[in-house]
């Protein structure tokens, strides 16, 4: 049946987030069950189908709960149980008996083992996957999941490298590209001239840099060095960071004489080693050179696997070092809504001392877009992915999340739109990371509420 309109209504009422609700009832439609002709129009006798049928559908999460990416994951973890709850509500409450669940992998940032993961969710009937977190196990595991239809939907994989048009991998985050972009004219905007470099050595780390770079220099900069670090030593917590700090402060001290200690920029591409990177700088690097840490006297700047990390900034003393050079850092921004309010509120509730960030929040429209593509297409990978490339080649922006518009490019990764800047800074005696301004897409410009 043709969509003769699709929109998505938010505020039917059902638990703490949005509800993917895709709404047109022709007129000769006579249906046994008002949810799947109000809701689900372009395919109704899958709904139908599906509705009473009385199945439980597993869909898949390939999250990091135990390395560099596990405050992020956890946080994945806790706002499925929302989602999830929030889906069956609906779905209950509309008569339909089908109801959802997620089974949830670590894959522990390890490219094999999210593999094998996702093998298993596959064996086991799973179609649809949200995860994994990390551009480098995505890229990993893409051919396996195109070969035996398994649809992937990322809320945090963001490298240029992925952005491929008719895949099995979505992503509810704008890819790489916008980020660069983005990241270098808030360095510039700062003052700075000349940039330096240092980013985890994998698929994330080398397109983000590499786009980081290609703008700055566009923008009339000059880039000394980009110094590149084992990311999987990273990720097992057995970098010893010297020789990677050790370049940084010589390059440091030799563009000095040219640029200025005030007009360097250091442009950190990491995951939660961040914290670790700069205990060891603290320490090692505090004395015996003329520029030591925190060497520049501009800010550090980080990027989307460090902004509002907690676990950045725990203990309490790594913090206050954090602070120190404050980390201004992007995020993709999403749109706040009525249903996103309520979310960060009951998952503060459910959760204390925890918010739920811009990948929590994709997490969960993951989860419902998984979920209500499922119900549209039935429960097969071949249909979902056809689902969704139509719904990107006809519809793109109708569906809307506690995210805000869901509208993606020609590769499946989401229109860029805006980033969030975030920087640490000691509040009522604790480091804590607080939003300091916002970038722009259209305009290319940076809007300060908290200058670093």
């Amino acid at each position: 049946m043709a969509i003769a309109i699709i929109l998505l209504i938010v505020g039917l009422g059902v638990g703490a987030g949005a509800t993917y609700a895709l709404t047109h009832l022709p007129t000769s439609a006579q249906s046994t069950n008002a949810l799947c002709y109000s809701l689900f129009v372009t395919n109704p006798g899958a709904c139908v189908s599906l509705c009473t049928s009385g199945q439980t559908i597993t869909l898949g999460m390939l999250l990091d709960l135990s390395k560099t990416l596990s405050d992020q994951g956890t946080r994945a973890k806790d706002v499925s149980t929302l989602a999830i709850n929030d889906i069956n509500s609906l779905l209950s409450g509309g008569g339909c008996n089908l109801k959802f669940t997620a089974a949830i992998d670590d894959y522990q940032l390890d490219n094999n083992l999210a593999l094998q993961d996702l093998k298993s969710l596959a064996a086991s009937g799973v179609q649809v996957v949200v995860g994994p977190l990390n551009s480098g196990a995505a890229q990993y595991i893409l051919s396996y999941a195109g070969s035996n239809h398994v649809v992937l939907i990322s809320p945090s994989s963001t490298s240029p490298a992925l952005a491929i048009s008719n895949d099995y991998l979505y992503r509810t985050v704008p890819n790489d590209a916008a980020q660069g972009v983005a990241d270098a004219r808030i360095m510039t905007d700062r003052g700075a001239t000349d940039l330096i470099i240092v980013q985890r050595h994998d698929t994330y780390g080398d397109g983000l840099a590499n786009a980081t770079r290609d703008r700055f220099q566009t923008l009339g900069g000059h880039v000394e060095t980009i110094i590149r670090y084992d990311a999987a030593a990273a990720d097992a917590s057995t970098l010893d960071w010297t020789s990677t700090l050790t370049t940084l402060n010589t390059e440091f001290n030799n563009a000095v004489g040219t640029y200025g200690a005030g007009k360097i920029a250091i442009d950190v591409v990491a995951f939660e080693e961040f914290s670790q990177m700069v205990i060891k700088a603290q320490s090692s690097f505090s004395s015996g050179s003329p520029y030591n840490f925190p060497w520049s006297t501009l800010p550090w700047f980080g990027t989307d696997g460090e902004a509002d990390n907690g676990h950045i900034i725990t203990p309490a003393s790594t913090g206050t070092l954090v602070a120190q050079v404050k980390i201004v850092s992007t995020l993709f921004s999403t749109s706040n809504n009525t249903k996103s309010n309520s979310l960060y509120s009951s998952f503060s509730s459910k959760y204390s001392g925890t918010t739920c960030d811009s990948y929590c929040l994709g997490a969960y429209d993951d989860l419902w877009l998984g979920a209500m593509s499922t119900i549209q297409a039935g429960n097969n990978g071949t249909a979902i992915q056809a689902f969704l490339e139509n719904y990107i080649e006809s519809y793109n922006g109708a569906l809307y999340g506690v995210t805000g518009p869901l509208s993606f490019q020609a590769s499946g990764d989401r229109t860029p739109t805006s980033y969030q800047i975030w920087k640490v800074v000691i509040q009522s005696g604790a480091p804590t990371w607080v939003q300091a301004g916002s970038w722009d897409t259209a305009s290319d410009a940076v809007t300060w509420t908290s200058v670093p």
